[in-house]
């Protein structure tokens, strides 16, 4: 039995150890049926049911699911909560093959809603529906969100819904969560998305999700580089208008905050489909000089810091990965408020940085840690590790507490236990 407690490890050696018998076993693929009940809307044949955040969370949402046949006349419903009257928006049905499954897979835009205001959702085909689910609106005041940092797994995903479950319940206010990337190990391994969506299915139906994607769903059943078609399929997040990569970074607001979800897997990508770094970075000057927000807050899945082998002699840009060389000027040059990290597994205060330098001004960063069970031994970087826990993490996960006056964000360990908190205040327009 594998187990859910391992060494100190390097990501490469975890990966050797660890990959080959994880696809080997396919325990999703063995019992479809149990996990098809454990996840549909009843009577329906429904399953992954999931919000997925909108580019203005205020009036709109996208509600997506999988079914194993065709419901071409699919449709969301969509009330006031405890209202009888209802909408009803018609369902986009798509094929999603990959890792050997084909499903079908459905996506349904609801507009129309006002800011700050409690619905209730229900898939359905003609005289079969789910139950309602509950649906809540943004406004335009104070929020809290839920983050969740790498959530890969090889105990069947058992520690991430552990995890989810738990940070919801303890912080039952939050009304939307963020996936860091990397959330499962192999990207295009069906039966880790179907236990990944099994440990999020006592959330993702109730509350939105923000994904990003990491370099983990960028890799195939061999550990090939890939296009990350599993978790594209899976995400239909807000638009870009690009082209050559629709869906594979956005940006949407919630509250008080503009929230920017770079893709950082360029170097996974790129012999495949090159320019995805450059493309993102024409993109990001023009979406954040568009944005009004109080607060804007840049999110990617690789880290700014190279951990495991720095340049010792050169002591400006030896200790900053190729992710942090590529984009930190640019952020310098912007100024997001906050930057956020994940990759390395390991929660890390890094504060502000300019010029690859620590500063008094300018992004704060923070490395966000890790949410599954693939743990490592990260050495400290004692130019910018302001804080860090003990080593070989054990896993963390984090909120965010925004109004427009103030950023707090705090980072927890399994139990609940607060061990890292920062508070960024702005002075509020008269």
């Amino acid at each position: 039995m594998l187990s859910a407690s391992w060494p100190a490890l390097s990501r490469r050696s975890f990966l050797k150890m660890t990959s080959r018998t994880l696809l080997s076993l396919g325990l999703g693929s063995l019992f479809p049926g149990q996990w098809r009940k454990a996840l549909a809307g009843e009577g329906l044949d429904a399953f992954f049911v999931r919000q997925i955040v909108a580019e203005d969370s205020r009036t709109s949402r996208m509600i997506a699911w999988e079914s194993a046949v065709s419901e071409d006349q699919a449709v969301v419903d969509l009330r006031p909560a405890g209202a009888e009257d209802l909408s009803s928006f018609a369902a986009r049905e798509k094929i999603l093959e990959d890792g050997g499954e084909r499903l079908f897979s459905h996506e349904a835009f609801l507009t129309g809603m006002r800011p700050d205001g409690f619905y209730e959702y229900r898939l359905r085909t003609g005289d079969t529906a789910s139950p309602w689910f509950p649906l809540r609106t943004a406004g335009d005041g104070a929020f809290k969100a839920l983050i969740f940092p790498d959530s890969q797994c090889s105990d069947g995903y058992r520690t991430w819904k552990k995890a989810a479950e738990s940070a919801a319940a303890k912080h039952r206010d939050a009304e939307f969560f963020i996936m860091m990337g990397d959330l499962v190990d192999n990207g295009e391994a069906a039966d880790q998305w179907r236990q990944w969506f099994e440990g999020a299915a006592g959330i993702i139906s109730r509350m939105a999700c923000a994904p990003l994607m990491g370099n983990h769903e960028a890799y195939d059943l061999h550990w090939q580089c890939r296009l990350p078609l599993g978790w594209l399929g899976y995400f239909p997040v807000p638009g870009n208008g690009s082209r050559r990569f629709p869906g594979w970074y956005y940006s949407f607001d919630y509250g008080p905050c503009h929230f920017v979800m770079l893709n950082t897997q360029w170097e996974e990508v790129d012999s495949l489909r090159p320019g995805l770094l450059a493309e993102q970075m024409t993109w990001l000057r023009r979406d954040m000089a568009a944005s009004r927000k109080k607060w804007k807050i840049v999110l990617m899945h690789k880290d700014i810091i190279e951990y495991d082998y720095p340049d010792v002699s050169d002591p400006r840009t030896g200790d900053i990965s190729a992710t942090g060389r590529a984009l930190m000027p640019l952020f310098d040059e912007l100024r997001p408020d906050v930057v956020l990290t994940a990759h390395q597994h390991t929660y890390r205060r890094l504060g502000h940085i300019v010029d690859f330098s620590p500063s008094e001004t300018g992004p704060f960063y923070i490395d966000t840690g890790n949410c599954g069970n693939c743990y490592y031994d990260v050495p400290q970087n004692a130019r910018f590790d302001k804080k860090m826990l003990a080593q070989p993490e054990r896993g963390n996960y984090m909120t965010l507490e925004a109004s427009a006056e103030r950023l707090r964000f705090s980072c927890f360990l399994p139990d609940g236990s607060l061990v890292d908190e920062v508070i960024l205040q702005k002075v509020v327009d008269i």
